[in-house]
């Protein structure tokens, strides 16, 4: 999902059902610049499961995990934001993301 800005990134989430490999990435760039990159396993495994200042956390459910990002500030974009996802493993059948933003 890409947004034209000028605008305000204030979250996003990121929900994954199914696969076995957690090898989902998320990719957040804002104004062409990479912020986040993470894989759910990859967020999992260093211990982004609990609420931390690195404004990302893994939420773990039955059956559906999700990939939260957010900072207590809101960040300015001028150009773009683009919230991606890529999956690279088998028997994922649903992804939903939702970026929240304000105006300038």
């Amino acid at each position: 999902m890409t947004l034209k800005g000028p605008g305000l990134f204030l979250s996003a989430n990121v929900s994954k059902q199914g696969g076995a490999t957690d090898l989902t990435f998320v990719n957040l760039d804002i104004d062409g610049r990479n912020v986040v990159s993470f894989s759910f396993a990859a967020a999992r495994n260093v211990g982004l499961t609990a609420a931390n200042p690195y404004g990302i956390q893994f939420l773990s459910g039955a059956g559906v995990e999700s990939f939260a990002i957010g900072w207590p500030f809101p960040l300015t974009f001028k150009r773009s934001l683009t919230l991606a996802v890529t999956v690279n493993e088998v028997g994922v059948v649903q992804i939903l993301a939702n970026v929240v933003r304000g105006g300038l």
